[in-house]
């Protein structure tokens, strides 16, 4: 049945800016037997198609209060002949739970359209399932982007009371700051990018330019200091990256980030599960040998410094030498909205008492990695968005375990939508699955 009064409420972020959040507010209506229902949306969509969705109503026959919270999943429209449709794109809740009364409420699958001038996706109608299978089309009246100014005291307090965590953060800030000698604290960042490249220098430049900032905001959000060293272009090259790990000297408290962008590869029957960075200046030289290192013997290095956190990343192939990174399409978008971090998200995170270094690649032995001039590599991208994701006000499970996991589960379907080239074979859809090793000390 259809509900006379709907409120979504949605998860509300404080603190730092994202800009790879979109937060719809939605009005809408379906025209029935009975008469006109009027409902009211808010919809949130993360970079990489993921959202949560929270559901507020009131049902007329049981004159209940309801609260329902949902994720939401993502997927292209199909054409009459069952292909797939590009040009829209459908938002369906899963994972429903209910928070408070007695009915749960079946969602509706939000329609977004491509919008050919803007290249964005925007709302364009709601269409409802009943419980008999049959649809109702909800006919959009208004859809508003919502920003950071639009949280207002007023609004959150139609939803939300005093006491409650997501006003204490918009309106009190009473999450504690980093202490005194948590500010001390160092965020060394080393991003060695293959920029020059004629394949994938575009791409490259798209992961150091992202990855930099990341890290540097995060920095600036935990008010702590940031210490970054850059090899790309034509400093790219084996001794600078010899270079770059002999200079780190970290505290037991400090960070410590290595991250590389360009082409990898492995041998069958090497030992090395992990890839090796081709760190060759010019063409002419001979792959491997005195111009490669692997990436475990870097975590290896840099996890015997002792800092508090370090994180070794690799977006490259882990394949035969000599294969190229596979291009992927461009990432389905939709309007950005400005909302912002959790402290304590972040702290959990990045702040950690306990010591942990995580080594992750982009692909596992034998296979390419896949990215495009837009969004970067496909595991870059997918990372620093599960990274934003954990630090986000209400994240569920904040750790570095779920981040890992959710940045795989990402990478993989991503890189089922890409194309591959294998050498004398047509395209294939690539096969992409991001291996880690996750070390408490």
């Amino acid at each position: 049945m259809k509900l006379k009064i709907l409120l979504l409420l949605f998860v509300i972020f404080c603190g730092f800016h994202s800009y790879s959040q979109t937060l719809y507010e939605l009005t809408y209506h379906f025209q029935l037997k009975n008469g006109r229902e009027n409902y009211k949306a808010l919809l949130l969509r993360n970079e990489d198609g993921t959202g949560t969705i929270r559901l507020e109503y009131y049902d007329l026959d049981t004159k209940c209060r309801n609260l329902v919270e949902m994720n939401i999943v993502e997927s292209y429209g199909e054409n009459e002949d069952g292909s797939e449709d590009t040009t829209t794109l459908i938002y369906v809740g899963l994972d429903q739970k209910l928070i408070l009364g007695k009915v749960m409420y079946k969602p509706d699958h939000f329609v977004f359209k491509l919008n050919l001038q803007t290249n964005y996706y925007e709302p364009d109608f709601v269409l409802s399932i009943n419980d008999n299978d049959t649809e109702d089309i909800g006919i959009l009246d208004d859809a508003v982007l919502l920003q950071q100014e639009d949280l207002t005291k007023e609004r959150i307090l139609q939803y939300f009371t005093q006491s409650d965590e997501v006003y204490q953060c918009l309106f009190v800030n009473t999450t504690r700051g980093l202490s005194p000698e948590e500010q001390k604290t160092n965020l060394f960042l080393v991003v060695v990018a293959n920029t020059n490249d004629k394949s994938i220098g575009k791409t490259c430049v798209v992961d150091k330019d992202a990855t930099l900032k990341t890290f540097s905001e995060i920095a600036e959000f935990l008010k702590i200091a940031f210490k970054p060293i850059v090899i790309a272009g034509d400093d790219f090259s084996k001794a600078n990256v010899d270079k770059a790990l002999n200079s780190l000297r970290p505290g037991n408290k400090d960070i410590v980030v290595f991250y590389y962008s360009g082409h990898g590869f492995n041998q069958p029957g090497d030992g090395y599960g992990y890839p090796f960075m081709d760190l060759r200046e010019k063409s002419y030289q001979t792959i491997g040998g005195e111009f490669t290192i692997n990436i475990e013997n870097v975590y290896k290095i840099i996890k015997a410094k002792g800092a508090r956190l370090n994180l070794v990343l690799s977006d490259c192939c882990n394949n035969l030498p000599g294969q190229t990174s596979a291009i992927s399409p461009p990432l389905a978008s939709t309007r950005s909205s400005s909302i912002g971090w959790d402290l304590q998200n972040c702290k959990l995170l990045f702040m950690r008492e306990q010591p942990m270094s995580l080594l992750m690649t982009a692909a596992q032995k034998g296979e390419l990695s896949a990215g495009n001039t837009e969004i970067g590599g496909i595991f870059t991208s997918n990372f620093r968005e599960s990274i934003e994701k954990k630090i986000r006000l209400f994240a569920s499970d904040v750790s570095w375990d779920n981040l890992v996991v959710s940045t795989q589960s990402q990478t993989v379907a991503r890189a089922n939508r890409s194309n591959c080239a294998e050498e004398g074979q047509p395209q294939i859809k690539c096969v992409q699955h991001p291996v880690y090793k996750l070390e408490a000390k």
